[in-house]
């Protein structure tokens, strides 16, 4: 069947034959006998309502479908009948094992009963009344900087990634939807509140803006969950941690708990996905080595740089005087073993325990360990 251009459409004679016999209740009532599964789909749960995971049922479920999705290469919702004459709409990724992960269907259903408010729910009007010092404003304001940098690539990277999967993997695509949203209220609320501070916006990192543009320039959906979701994340979702912990106020730590919450679904995402790989295609291991080399150089390579290793350092230890810097310095080390820590045990859950003896950061989090010890912060 020949395409029609929108021009042909409006000029094509059968098609207005057609519209006129509708007009006149001559309906052709075809559609009426498709060739799908019947299916009442009901809740599980009245109390949780109708979820993904109660429609994942034969033909119209994810678990049921082959690895390459061959069949449906349109915008045809999954289980739909597929007549001849449906466009290619070229999917870049047709293949289950790519974009698949434990609990897909949970990750969405929670971000869509969690989702906030960045004007209304975190406490504006309780930070404007607080007072920073200056060293602390602006050292909080290069921070928030670095972070609405580091959102507004989380957010460009899954919007980029919906429209090349296949329109069978929708509980991705959903999911996926979400973290947009997600992170876009982060790079909003971010921006907000380094401009409540009053110093404004700060100075740009080109060393992070260069991990992040690796991110976005990943070869595959695979390559790009596992840079953004388990390492980028998963190292950001630890910097939260430690950013509730040294933030000026109250209503900065509520602030940060909020997008915590979401930070560690688009986490868990990750984690659930490399298992996924892991235990189905077991060959892939040191494929996912080598895009683990390159990923943790530039990701914690980022982390490190000045604009963001200094503010840490000044909030941490709440002022520039030697005695405040000398503490920030040993107060950030120690997240920085964290982040590096909490990493590995993430790429233990996923089967890649040998991965801590593989990694170079394995060789930073000795060296960091042995200068603490040295301080006497460790024992």
């Amino acid at each position: 069947m020949a395409y029609l251009s929108t021009t042909d459409f409006f000029e094509d004679q059968n098609f207005f034959d057609r519209w006129r016999r509708n007009l006149k209740g001559d309906l052709d009532l075809s559609w009426m006998h498709t060739k799908t599964e019947k299916l009442a789909a009901t809740p599980e749960n009245p109390r949780r309502g109708l979820t993904l995971r109660d429609l994942d049922k034969n033909g119209y479920g994810f678990s049921e479908m082959p690895e390459f999705v061959r069949d449906n290469r349109s915008f045809a919702p999954r289980g739909a009948e597929l007549p001849d004459g449906l466009p290619d709409v070229q999917a870049a990724v047709s293949q289950k094992g790519e974009v698949w992960a434990y609990n897909t269907e949970g990750y969405y259903e929670e971000a869509m009963t969690r989702q906030w408010n960045a004007t209304l729910d975190v406490p504006w009007a309780e930070m404007a009344k607080a007072e920073l010092p200056d060293e602390i404003a602006r050292a909080y304001a290069q921070l928030l900087t670095f972070l609405t940098e580091v959102e507004m690539i989380a957010t460009d990277v899954p919007a980029e990634w919906m429209g090349k999967l296949n329109n069978n993997f929708m509980e991705v695509k959903n999911f996926m939807a979400t973290q947009v949203m997600d992170e876009a209220r982060h790079a909003e609320v971010f921006r907000k509140r380094a401009l409540t501070t009053g110093c404004g916006l700060m100075k740009a990192s080109p060393y992070n803006e260069m991990s992040l543009k690796q991110i976005r320039d990943a070869d595959s959906f695979a390559e790009m969950s596992l840079a953004l979701h388990l390492v980028g994340e998963g190292v950001v979702l630890t910097l939260f941690r430690f950013s509730e912990y040294i933030a000026p106020t109250d209503a900065d730590k509520k602030m940060f708990r909020l997008i915590m919450q979401d930070e560690a679904r688009h986490v868990g995402y990750g984690v659930q996905h490399l298992k996924w790989v892991m235990r189905h295609f077991p060959e892939k291991r040191e494929v996912i080595h080598k895009h683990l080399d390159e990923t943790e150089n530039m990701v914690f390579g980022g982390g490190y740089a000045l604009e963001v290793t200094e503010p840490f350092i000044i909030l941490a230890g709440k002022g520039l005087k030697k005695e405040n810097i000398e503490q920030g310095a040993k107060i950030t080390a120690l997240f920085q073993m964290k982040q590096i820590e909490e990493y590995f045990e993430r790429l233990d859950k996923c089967g890649l325990s040998e991965r801590r003896k593989r990694s170079k950061l394995h060789n930073a989090l000795e060296f960091t360990r042995a200068a603490l010890q040295e301080a006497g912060v460790l024992a």
